[in-house]
Formats: structure tokens, C-alpha cells, sequence
């Protein structure tokens, strides 16, 4: 009579348990969402990227070096827009939503990870400021009425400098920035204001004497309303742009930023064309601090196997990285 019934649960539990793989194998938003866990948790960092991990949980967030020092990793992490609600998952790059942007946030300074400024990082290029070995500079791309109502607050909360890269021409328009929360940001000392562009385009289509005078129209604006003097830093729309463009913009003394999924180094920060990363909406501290550094072969040989039977038993799965 035991036996039956231990076995009766045994059939139930693994009736259950083909039921659930069944719907995840099936349902796509389910299977991706679960592949999402696995890839997002301290566990998969743990699996294969347990060295570096111990070096970030291990090392001491009060010690700094100078330039001169050592060559630490400077990685700037790009958003758009937080929102409220979950987006399209093609739409992970351009909106995340208020509460995981908190977690990443939260997150990485759990990690060790401490945010710095645009004026910091210059500070420190110049050899004049020490910094951690883990930083890390946030941005926001184009100037949405998100960065106001829900990332501010989180970087009031949490005491992080942001960076926010407006568009001339869409400023005072539905759904971006007004020229007074833009304002009342900037007076916080949290939030640096700067140019995106005249216009939303690709800069490296039109000539450069016209780049130059969109982009420096489009700084003074920005002086203008905010009423005091702003450091020329340039964000390309698009990430597009030419050997031609940079070198035009460096002779205006114009900062540029790219967006080419590539990391700053210290020894090497070139402002012609400093890189940023995109951080997504579905992925935690972990896994961003899994893309901003890199592990030993073997690591990654068992992070590429791992990943790669997961894609290759679901083909349809997004890129998650």
C-alpha cells in the first residue's frame, strides 16, 4: 500500500514536471524567460565567471589608484527611457522598466561598483583623482520624460551621477524633457545635461562645417536654459559616425561619445571617441558586470558551451547579450 502510493506521487511529480518543460518548450515567451533566469543569476556567474567574481566580491572598495597607477576598466552603461511597464522584448535596449533599472543600480553597488561623473572621469584622465578599481558612468540617450520622473529619483535615492544626452529639437515636445526638469536636474550636481544633436540623424551624412555649428547650436542651447556654463560632450545619434567627424568635433573641443559595446580603459581614454555598452532591460547586476569584464579562456570556453546548447536546443531564443 506504500509503495503505491510513493509511487502514485512519484508519477504525479513527474507528471507535473513534463508538463512544465512542455509549456516552456512550447510557449515562447516562457522559454525565453526562463533561459533569461539562468543566464541572469549569481549561479551562472558563479559557473563561469567564478574569478573575476571573486576578485569583485573580495576586493577593497576604499582602495584607489591614480592613472598612473593601474589600468582600470571604465565602462559607461547606456539606457533610454524607463518606463513603468514591461516592454517588447526587441525593445529591451531602449526601455527598462523603474524597478529593474533600482536592482541593476542597487545591484552593481553591492558588487563594489561605485558611479562617478563625466567631470570625475576627467579628473581622473588628468591624473588629479584616484578612483576605485570598479567604476562605472551611466547615460541616458535622446532625453526622455522617463529620465525625469523615474530615474531621478533613483539616482537621488541611491546618490548616483547621471549623464543625459538631449535632442535639440525634440526638447518641450510629448514624451522628452522640458528645459525646466532639465534645469531642476542639473541643479541637483547629480545630473550632467548635454548635447545629442540639433537633430535625431546621422551626422556623418552632412558635411562637417555643418556638424559643427548643429552640434555647438545645439551645446548653447543647452547653456542657455540652463543658465551656466556646460562642458562640450557630444553623444553621436546612432552611434554612426567618421574618422571625419571626430576629428572635427575634437578640434571644436567637443567630448564624444560612441556606442559600440566596447570598454574604457584608463591608461587609453581617448575623448574623441569614448565607448558605451548597452545595458538591457532583462538582465541584473550580475550579468552586466559579467559583460563589463572579461575571463580566462577556459571560463569563457565553459560560458560559450553552456550558452550554446541552450540556443541551439531553442533556435528561436533572442540574444539575451
Amino acid at each position: 500500500m506504500k509503495k503505491t502510493i510513493i509511487y502514485g506521487i512519484i508519477s504525479i511529480i513527474f507528471i507535473l514536471l513534463l508538463a512544465v518543460i512542455s509549456y516552456i518548450i512550447i510557449n515562447k515567451t516562457a522559454r525565453e524567460n526562463a533561459i533569461d533566469t539562468i543566464l541572469n543569476t549569481k549561479a551562472w556567474m558563479d559557473i563561469t565567471f567564478s574569478a573575476k567574481y571573486k576578485d569583485l566580491r573580495n576586493t577593497d572598495t576604499t582602495k584607489t589608484f591614480y592613472k598612473s597607477e593601474k589600468n582600470i576598466k571604465i565602462p559607461m552603461l547606456l539606457y533610454h527611457d524607463i518606463v513603468e511597464e514591461e516592454p517588447e522584448r526587441d525593445l529591451f535596449y531602449m526601455y527598462t522598466t523603474q524597478e529593474q533599472f533600482e536592482k541593476q543600480i542597487s545591484g552593481l553597488q553591492e558588487l563594489g561598483y561605485r558611479f562617478i561623473s563625466m567631470e570625475e572621469l576627467i579628473q581622473y584622465n588628468k591624473n588629479e583623482l584616484a578612483l576605485p578599481e570598479y567604476v562605472a558612468l551611466i547615460c541616458f540617450d535622446d532625453g526622455y520624460t522617463g529620465n525625469y520622473l523615474r530615474a531621478y529619483p533613483i539616482a537621488k535615492k541611491y546618490q548616483v551621477p547621471i549623464n543625459i544626452y538631449v535632442i535639440d529639437e525634440m526638447m518641450e515636445q510629448p514624451g522628452y524633457l522640458t528645459w525646466a526638469q532639465a534645469k531642476e536636474m542639473a541643479d541637483s550636481g547629480l545630473v550632467s545635461i548635454n548635447t545629442h544633436g540639433k537633430r535625431h540623424i546621422h551626422y556623418e551624412e552632412i558635411s562637417t562645417v555643418e556638424l559643427v555649428a548643429e552640434i555647438t547650436y545645439a551645446h548653447e542651447q543647452i547653456e542657455k536654459h540652463l543658465g551656466k556654463k556646460v562642458r562640450k560632450v557630444f553623444t553621436y545619434p546612432y552611434g554612426t559616425n567618421s574618422k571625419e567627424t571626430r576629428e572635427a568635433l575634437k578640434e571644436a573641443g567637443f567630448i564624444q561619445n560612441l556606442t559600440d559595446n566596447k570598454i574604457n580603459y584608463g591608461k587609453s581614454i581617448d575623448y574623441s571617441g569614448l565607448h558605451r555598452i548597452y545595458v538591457l532591460n532583462n538582465e541584473s547586476a550580475y550579468k552586466i558586470a559579467q559583460k563589463i569584464y572579461d575571463i580566462n579562456p577556459l571560463q569563457r570556453v565553459i560560458r560559450k558551451t553552456l550558452k550554446g546548447t541552450i540556443q541551439k536546443m531553442y533556435p528561436q531564443l533572442l540574444k539575451v547579450e
